[in-house]
């Protein structure tokens, strides 16, 4: 264990240090296999053959199918729609911000996209409405954490490559916890917007205005179906759904917002690609460091502790949900899901945990570092839109990160928050 916790700190000092997340994994595991005399053969193996693998490639699918909604303009249409539904009320740029997205992460299912896009159009808006700069942040940062939720989602596609649990019951079981922290952040906006004592103009609602923004939006709208209905029906694999969400959102750039462009694919797909690498080379460096972490006999360590020690399901929940929280302070929840994803597998089997409903806990639990410093990828990119110093941000974000840990707590204690949509299908 004492090894173990020096691997964290050595990854640590590295990426204090200013390394990439991916180059601090890969040299910290090269380190320690030189240390612990393991053939350095095991790199070159575990970098491809971490990546080596069919599912794996719904990923690259689905980030061009966003970057060419994001041509078509699909977040403008989202924007719209949302507007429309809830700018009527008090604070409704805030709600207009978490609704949109929800929407959103039911076509790109990432949430360093959602904060990038979204927080762009967004952040600039509240702020000129007389919204503070960290308020909008808070609101930005906060809902970014849906996307990863809301299906279809990178993060439970590599869960689901790590743990071998159906990606299509993952994909489900997101919908309703999903949904349950879009209401409670709701909240939150309407509290802390009379708690400011803001008295920003709202949008009149206007049921023509409604049902003309639904009409236009309806091609965004029907995206998540077409992609999770593909899946759940078994018509395609993941895999395939990707293909299908580029074929779909090629036909909605061209015939339906008519806002894609030919001069638009080199920037497209350099985008992608870069995109792409980085998620790639993160997890290949995090399976050679996982390896390691193997040998040195962590993750049985961890899982004994769990089981054998605490001898108590909640106890050992609780405890799993604070490692991660930690390290997700620290690490890429790619990284996170990459090394402990067995583990948690391996803890809700030996206390008779249903494996999509302890899978979707902790998949969100390893989500809340996105937005937390200091490695906060979603606030970070929220922080940077806005020119809002990082510090000013943490405060806001409190209450919005405490309504994500009490609907964590909800679906730990009502599973069928998870576990009825996956039901349906058996």
């Amino acid at each position: 264990m004492i090894q173990a916790l020096l691997v964290f700190a050595i990854l640590l000092l590295f990426i204090f240090l200013g390394f990439p997340i991916f180059m601090a994994t890969l040299m910290t595991a090269i380190l320690f296999i030189v240390t612990m005399d393991i053939p350095f053969s095991l790199v070159t193996i575990r970098l491809f053959g971490s990546i080596n693998s069919f599912s794996l490639m719904a990923i690259p699918f689905f980030v061009i199918a966003g970057n060419i909604m994001g041509k078509a303009q699909i977040t403008d249409k989202l924007v719209n729609f949302a507007n429309s539904a809830v700018g009527q009320f008090k604070g409704g740029l805030g709600y207009v911000n978490i609704i949109t997205s929800m929407l959103f992460g039911g076509i790109q299912g990432s949430g360093a996209a959602d904060a990038s896009a979204i927080g762009g159009m967004l952040i600039p808006a509240m702020e000129k409405q007389g919204y503070d700069k960290d308020y909008a942040v808070a609101v930005t940062a906060g809902s970014s954490m849906l996307s990863p939720i809301i299906p279809p989602s990178i993060i439970m596609i590599l869960y689901s490559f790590y743990t071998e649990t159906p990606v299509a019951k993952l994909f489900l079981g997101g919908y309703l916890p999903g949904i349950l922290i879009v209401l409670f952040q709701c909240g939150v906006n309407y509290v802390e917007y009379r708690k400011r004592g803001y008295n920003i103009p709202i949008t009149p609602f206007s049921i023509k205005s409604f049902l003309r923004t639904s009409l236009d939006s309806v091609g965004a709208l029907i995206t998540p179906l077409i992609i999770l209905c593909g899946i759940v029906f078994g018509f395609v694999t993941p895999t395939e759904s990707g293909v299908l969400a580029i074929a779909y959102s090629l036909f909605y750039g061209f015939f339906i917002s008519k806002k894609l462009k030919i001069k638009d694919f080199p920037e497209i797909l350099i985008s992608s690609a870069v995109t792409t690498a980085v998620v790639f080379m993160t997890i290949a460096a995090a399976g050679v460091l996982a390896n390691v972490l193997v040998r040195m006999q962590l993750q049985n360590e961890v899982l004994a502790f769990a089981v054998n020690t605490l001898k108590n399901r909640h106890l050992a929940t609780l405890f799993l949900a604070i490692v991660f929280m930690i390290l997700g302070c620290f690490l890429d929840p790619t990284i996170i899901v990459a090394m402990f994803g067995g583990i948690v597998v391996a803890v809700g089997n030996a206390f008779g945990f249903d494996p999509i409903h302890y899978g979707i806990i902790m998949i969100i639990i390893m989500q809340i570092g996105a937005i937390t410093p200091p490695v906060g990828t979603f606030l970070f990119i929220a922080c940077g839109v806005a020119g809002l110093p990082l510090e000013k941000s943490v405060k806001p974000l409190m209450p919005y990160i405490g309504v994500i840990l009490l609907a964590i707590l909800l679906i730990y204690i009502f599973p069928g928050l998870v576990t009825f949509l996956p039901g349906l299908i058996g």
